[in-house]
């Protein structure tokens, strides 16, 4: 399968996953189980958790897979790689130690680094 297939199978499979977990509670049932404050998945949640895991994954391990080719400088790589880990660090935290709100800004840096890497190796990739 080529690079663009699988980017585009990967991000189709995290886009489905992420709009299903952002579902209100309304919609989604009662939860399963808790594992932080106020925080849990439903049934619901369960199968957004299930196409965003390897769909993200997959995205991830294609976006590193390609890093060498694309020729980013030390320095660069070192910013995108601080910039993803603290939006990691950020979306966990805001989970199991309730540091509310602090997900979106997590969420936002680490989609603006993936978006990044997608652009360069999506342009890099012609089939």
């Amino acid at each position: 399968m080529s690079v663009r297939r699988r980017l585009a199978a990967s991000l189709v499979l995290t886009v489905a996953g992420v709009s299903i977990l952002a579902l209100p509670d309304s919609v989604e049932g009662p939860r399963l189980f808790e594992f932080g404050p106020g925080h849990g998945p439903s049934a619901l949640d369960m199968i957004g958790i299930a196409l965003l895991t390897p769909g993200a994954s997959w995205l991830l391990v294609t976006l590193v897979g390609a890093l060498p080719l694309l020729e980013y400088t030390p320095r660069v790589l070192l910013g995108l790689g601080g910039a993803g880990g603290l939006g990691l660090g950020l979306l966990l935290a805001s989970v199991f130690a309730g540091f509310t709100g602090w997900w979106v800004i997590g969420a936002l840096t680490l989609t603006a680094v993936e978006l990044v890497l997608f652009a360069r190796v999506w342009r890099g990739f012609s089939g």
